[in-house]
């Protein structure tokens, strides 16, 4: 039976550490990640990163979102980072030797005759040498820029540029183009940083390197799987964390609930979450679609509505009405384990369902007249048709008895 409680000291509380894997420090511009994944191997990976007096540091709260090496590295990739500084273009091809040796003299290396090339620096006579070099395990290239004179480049090898200015198609190139200010706005502390260009551009930068250096794969379903089950069946709040990256959050979108980081998502599920879901709370699914690095699920969340369920409805008493409401989860899987979860739902239904939306409300029209409006709310007929198209109709909102009642 799951427990109603927490309790820290319970046999389901005890969880496995988080993967760790110590940074080694090459030279004194150059380090190497292994692979910060419950698997513990993978491909490698090269990248080339700018020194960070040629950044403007970003102000404010540090975004969560992790730099490119421990990024990577919770991918499942072994990273090694060269930093530019002082770096010479002649030492170019010395320098991913040393890297390649590196990575090859990991255990945790699985893909040993190939690696990929990342560069995060708006230089195009490096991305040049990069493509001119020859005898070099280098199974594909990518490239972050803000400069249009890379299309003069001719690319030995598949390559993929995030580009901010737009160009003409490139032979064995994939290019991508991003409104933002510089070549930078993936690079958390950079003042340039943009997340949902960064998130998009990291997909899509994930989905080539697996493409060439084939893998890591990962069973993207068994993982959002095993979270759920830890959270909704064993109730384990440490269980639960154990799925997720170092720093991951969780955002109820229409009441703005979860949590932001490992402590405070740690938290919300202990005080919050896990052990406030009603007895017979149940997840039907109704769709899923599986994407590089996404789960989206369609699916009802059914409860009794005999607690205050904090996430869902906050601080707001029991009615013990049965609630069936349509859910949305965005589900973004880094590895072998949860990033973050971005889950909707429409609060108006759940009030309504609940008892504590009126049917309409007083409304007053332009020219000072009162009347009544009947709120285009639906209840739980709206989870009937969601399961069956044919369980109810469609467009009756709009029509007589709904709107303004005079």
């Amino acid at each position: 039976m799951a427990p109603k409680t927490y309790d820290p000291n319970s046999e389901s509380e005890q969880a496995p550490p988080l993967p760790s894997a110590p940074l080694r420090i090459l030279a004194p511009n150059i380090v190497l990640q292994p692979p910060l994944t419950r698997r513990g191997s993978g491909p490698g990976v090269v990248l080339f990163l700018p020194d960070a007096s040629k950044l403007q540091p970003r102000i404010g709260p540090k975004p969560l979102d992790p730099e490119p090496i421990q990024k990577w590295a919770e991918e499942g990739f072994a990273v090694v980072a060269v930093t530019l500084i002082d770096f010479q273009r002649s030492s170019l091809n010395s320098t991913l030797k040393q890297a390649f040796d590196a990575l090859l003299a990991l255990d945790g290396l699985d893909v040993r005759d190939k690696f990929a090339v990342i560069v995060y620096d708006d230089n195009p006579g490096l991305l040049g040498d990069l493509y001119r070099l020859e005898g070099l395990p280098i199974a594909c290239l990518l490239s972050y820029h803000t400069s249009s004179d890379v299309d003069c480049l001719s690319p030995r090898v598949p390559t993929l540029l995030h580009l901010t200015r737009k160009i003409d198609p490139l032979e064995n190139t994939t290019i991508h183009f991003y409104s933002a200010q510089s070549s930078h706005f993936v690079l958390p502390q950079s003042l340039d940083y943009d997340p949902g260009n960064a998130a998009l551009a990291h997909s899509r930068s994930l989905v080539f390197l697996r493409r060439w250096l084939g893998g890591p794969f990962f069973d993207l379903e068994a993982i959002w799987d095993e979270h759920c089950y830890f959270e909704f069946e064993v109730r384990s709040v440490a269980k639960t964390m154990a799925t997720m990256v170092q720093e991951p959050y969780v955002n109820h979108i229409p009441v703005m609930t979860g949590g932001v980081g490992r402590a405070a998502l740690t938290a919300f599920y202990r005080d919050h979450f896990i052990f406030c879901n009603p007895d017979d709370v149940r997840l039907q699914v109704v769709s899923r679609t599986v994407g590089a690095d996404r789960i989206v699920d369609e699916f009802i969340y059914h409860i009794t509505h005999d607690r205050t369920v904090d996430f869902f409805l906050p601080g707001v008493p029991p009615t013990g009405k049965k609630l069936s409401v349509p859910m949305i989860a965005v589900v973004n899987i880094r590895g072998d384990r949860l990033y973050n979860e971005h889950i909707w739902w429409d609060q108006a239904t759940a009030l309504q369902q609940a008892g504590l939306l009126p049917t309409h409300l007083p409304f007053s029209g332009p020219n000072g007249t009162s009347s009544m409006l009947r709120l285009p709310v639906a209840g739980v007929e709206c989870a009937h048709m969601l399961l069956d198209e044919a369980a109810g109709k469609s467009n009756e909102m709009i029509g007589i008895g709904w709107g303004v009642q005079q």
